[in-house]
């Protein structure tokens, strides 16, 4: 082997060292920061806890907060597989509100609701249908559905 060979195969072999030699140099410098940290990191001890606040421990609400009142929705429908409740106070989500049947087919689920004015539909296997003992109104996407007062 000529020595100019020599010299070009030294080189790539200093070249190559080198180069994996810095990632490495890195690798140990972070590793040694981090027992620097662990040996002289203690953690806290825990201190005992109280909670002095329960939400809605005592039948009396806070005058900002409404109450909710219990409202019984029911459909006929003897031939339907099921049938679900949407409306203004779930965010008009199907799936969310399945009504169980009763005797003689009828639908029915309770819902607690603030008072006021509750735009609704029910889904009968899929298919939009109003309320037939409720007013209607307009409601999204221009559709008719049924209203429900609550006082």
């Amino acid at each position: 082997m000529n020595w100019r060979n020599r010299w070009v195969f030294w080189g790539l072999v200093a070249a190559v060292l080198a180069l994996v030699s810095v990632p490495s140099i890195e690798w140990i410098e972070t590793l040694r920061d981090y027992a620097r940290f662990a040996e002289g990191w203690e953690p806290t001890p825990l201190k005992p806890t109280r909670t002095t606040f329960t939400p809605h421990e005592s039948r009396d609400f806070p005058p900002d907060e409404p109450a909710l009142v219990p409202v019984e929705f029911m459909l006929k429908t003897p031939r339907a597989k099921s049938v679900e409740l949407v409306g203004d106070f779930n965010a008009w989500t199907p799936g969310l509100l399945k009504m169980s049947r009763g005797e003689r087919g009828v639908w029915s689920i309770t819902v607690p609701l603030q008072a006021g004015h509750h735009k609704y539909l029910f889904l009968v296997d899929g298919e939009p249908q109003v309320d037939p003992r409720q007013q209607t109104a307009d409601g999204p996407e221009g559709r008719r559905v049924s209203i429900r007062t609550i006082q």
